[in-house]
């Protein structure tokens, strides 16, 4: 027992806002996209949302510095997580960037034929601006049992947030096909902080 408390804190790590380089709060600087990455990841927390966040935000918060204006989650995709989900971007306003209405995820038929017919890998939720965008993965490579189990825990105004781990973020870029460059660098800077 205590050595999984010891595990439990090592993993858990304290942040003052989810989108570094900036600090503080939208009213101290912090743009409108930062603004509602800390409030999607909280309100998610608040709803009983079994997510993980991957992606950009995990990137930054593992340690990359870089920028991003939107948040990738893995959602597990049960009616409840789902349910969940619609109503926390509901709340945000956020609205589907296609034209295929928010209560279409929890269709795992729909979701399925998306990524079999449309080879989407995300379903996208952005703000009315679109200065802000919650892409939820309809297919991940890893299943998200493995991703939760082995993510990081960071600290967001209070609230213990799944993070994924530095492996997981670089084999899941570099399933990426074709490459990006911004995955490219992640997968370097990951590798340079896996090896300090």
């Amino acid at each position: 027992m205590a050595a999984q408390e010891a595990v439990d804190e090592r993993r858990t790590r304290q942040v003052a806002t989810p989108c570094v380089p900036r600090r503080g709060c939208y009213d101290r600087g912090e743009t409108m996209a930062e603004n509602l990455i800390t409030r999607a990841l909280t309100a998610l927390t608040d709803a009983k949302v079994r997510f993980v966040v991957c992606g950009g935000v995990a990137c930054i918060l593992q340690g990359v510095a870089r920028a991003t204006h939107d948040l990738d989650v893995r959602v597990a995709l049960e009616d409840g997580d789902l349910k969940g989900l619609i109503q926390v971007a509901l709340a945000l306003g956020l609205r589907p960037r296609i034209p295929e209405p928010i209560d279409a995820l929890l269709d795992a038929g729909r979701r399925r034929a998306w990524v079999e017919e449309k080879h989407a890998v995300v379903y996208t939720l952005q703000s009315a601006s679109g200065a802000f965008a919650l892409d939820v993965f309809l297919n991940y490579p890893i299943p998200f049992e493995e991703l939760a189990a082995q993510a990081d825990s960071f600290d967001v105004e209070g609230r213990a947030v799944l993070v994924s781990s530095k492996r997981h973020l670089i084999e899941a870029k570099r399933a990426v096909h074709p490459p990006r460059k911004v995955d490219l660098r992640d997968i370097e800077d990951l590798l340079e902080l896996i090896n300090e």
